[in-house]
């Protein structure tokens, strides 16, 4: 009997022991609650678990994210990453360059600066132009010598990513097609995990170079700039992430007003040589406003933020211009549109033909968007403008800018090769391509170029085609004035009347004249340089300059890049505006 006894209480201790409810069952807990902790229990310990496997294994998850959906093929090749455009790998300071041939003036004293994108590491997926990371390199002359440095920008970007210890943020490359997403995704759960920060902004200060207000500025459009200083030795180093603060700004009356704040800058602000401001704007893809105007007075302080609506709503507006009365804002058919990646394999920025590229006049003087002045003009896309000015004579305003009836961001992506394949071979030949080759083209500065392959699998390399030689213009001074026709608001957007002068080869990214009248709310424009007479072989002149003193006001020259091989830029041209009669003309002289 006692042994029995025994036996039942062993089996009444094993009963509790497998049965956690019954303990509940016995403090007298009704039955509906006994069912939810038996269920709710067994669900707790599987997020304490989760929540445990996220803390100490979250990078682990990512790098499995990002190779199985992402990085799971080996990147394609990137004639972006090649040739003159491979990346620096290394910062380097050379104290004393050697003067090859004459001597530096001692009287000689600056410094010239330049930055590009370059990656730190080495893609692991499709790769944009856009995409590298910062570089700045540097000459410094002085006292009859010269040094050499160069350096990364430090961005918030690069440290973050060289801590994580390889690319970590999506890059412009790999928001193609549904693939797309998961860039966006993968980006989302670093943020989520507490891997990255993105408040501190994503750009990569590689596109431009600025001086205002004692501060050397590295510009992206999508980001704030970077204030960097040049040390005595020529080297560059990163100073800071600037702000441009939402600070109170003056009113015309005196009054203070609230201004916004700025988390895009775009990387061609123009600054009035007379006034010291610094003109410019930012875009935001993501939310409206999608445009906003600024202006930081030349002591770098924020006196004007005004939001402006764009009427099809957000798109890559890259460059402005400033005439003495007007900042003009350049709102090309470049639209983002973001389903193109979810329904296929598209590229986000799209090129709608179908709309018109417009144009925006606002008084530098105006204190909110509401006297804007729109203009239309056949689709077109302009990446840099050269100058603009109020005419005397007959009140209107003149832009010139370099522009291409064409344009596709997307195929800068992953390119075996930068070169563009001319019409016709120095020898006549009338096409390079073989039977079976493919081609497209991609006009324009920060795009214009080609993927070719002749037949399957045989990208083009880099070398400029023989007799394709940079050489001087031809003695008729090689001037093109294309027709011109006028627009109201709410024309044509089609390029019926062959307004960019194409032949039917494919568009040329050429420099135009274009006109405004705000009292008649005409514009026009005209082609007045064809880059095919500026060198053998030129299809673009892009990246065009002036003399910045004459910046917003009326000037004779302008000078620009010349493109026969891709995006290598193998000459110069000078261009006269005043060659023909009214606000402008063009002529290429030397």
């Amino acid at each position: 009997q006692g042994e029995g006894t025994a036996r039942a209480r062993e089996r009444e201790r094993a009963r509790d022991a497998t049965d956690p409810t019954e303990d509940a069952m016995d403090s007298g807990l009704p039955d509906s609650a006994v069912v939810a902790l038996s269920v709710v229990l067994p669900l707790l310990a599987v997020c304490v678990t989760l929540v445990l496997v996220l803390v100490t294994r979250k990078r682990d998850l990512v790098d499995w994210f990002d190779f199985k959906f992402l990085y799971h093929d080996d990147p394609p090749p990137v004639g972006f990453l090649r040739g003159n455009f491979a990346p620096t790998p290394k910062e380097v300071t050379n104290p004393d360059l050697v003067v090859t041939r004459g001597e530096l003036p001692a009287s000689l004293d600056g410094c010239f600066l330049r930055n590009g994108p370059n990656p730190f590491f080495e893609p692991l997926g499709k790769y944009h132009w856009f995409d590298g990371d910062g570089m700045v390199h540097g000459v410094r002359i002085r006292g009859g010598r010269a040094s050499y440095a160069n350096r990364w920008i430090e961005t918030s970007r690069l440290i973050q990513e060289r801590r994580f210890g390889r690319p970590a943020f999506s890059k412009i490359g790999e928001l193609t097609g549904k693939a797309g997403l998961f860039a966006l995704a993968s980006q989302n759960l670093k943020k989520r995990l507490g891997l990255l920060d993105l408040g501190m902004g994503t750009g990569t200060a590689n596109t431009s170079l600025v001086f205002h207000h004692d501060r050397l500025l590295a510009l992206y459009e999508s980001d704030l700039p970077y204030a960097l200083k040049v040390m005595c030795s020529g080297a560059v180093e990163t100073i800071e992430r600037a702000t441009v603060e939402a600070a109170d700004i003056v009113g015309g009356g005196g009054g203070k007003k609230g201004g916004a704040g700025f988390e895009q800058f775009t990387a061609h602000p123009k600054i009035d040589p007379r006034t010291g401001e610094m003109h410019f704007f930012g875009y935001n893809l993501r939310r409206a406003p999608h445009l906003t105007y600024g202006v930081l007075d030349a002591g770098g302080s924020l006196v004007k933020s005004i939001p402006i609506d764009l009427p099809h709503g957000p798109a890559m507006m890259h460059d402005m211009a400033l005439t003495e009365t007007y900042a003009v804002f350049l709102y090309m058919p470049l639209y983002f549109r973001p389903k193109e990646m979810v329904q296929g394999s598209g590229f986000p920025f799209v090129f709608d033909a179908d709309l018109p590229s417009k144009f925006a006049l606002l008084r530098r003087d105006a204190e909110d968007a509401s006297g804007i002045q729109w203009f239309d003009l056949p689709a077109g896309m302009i990446f840099h403008a050269a100058n603009a000015w109020d005419s005397e004579e007959d009140g209107k305003v003149y832009l010139y800018a370099c522009s291409t009836s064409e344009y596709t961001l997307g195929d800068l992506i992953s390119s075996n090769s930068t070169r563009y394949p001319m019409a016709t071979e120095p020898s006549g030949s009338k096409s390079m391509l073989s039977a079976g080759g493919t081609a497209r083209f991609m006009p324009g500065a920060h795009g214009g170029m080609n993927m070719m392959e002749r037949g399957r699998g045989a990208p083009l390399d880099f070398a400029v085609p023989p007799g394709r030689h940079q050489r001087m213009m031809s003695e008729d001074g090689g001037s093109s004035v294309g027709a011109s026709s006028s627009f109201r608001d709410g024309g044509s957007s089609r390029d019926v009347l062959n307004l960019s002068g194409c032949d039917g080869g494919g568009s040329s990214t050429s420099l135009f004249e274009f006109t405004f009248d705000s009292k008649t709310g005409l514009a026009t424009q005209a082609k007045i340089v064809d880059p095919r007479l500026c060198c053998d072989g030129a299809y673009m002149v892009e990246f065009p300059i002036v003399h910045p003193k004459f910046l917003s006001r009326p000037n004779r020259y302008v000078y620009l890049a010349t493109f026969c091989d891709g995006m290598k830029t193998n000459g110069v041209v000078k261009c006269d505006l005043s060659v023909s009669g009214g606000g402008g003309g063009g002529s290429a002289v030397g």
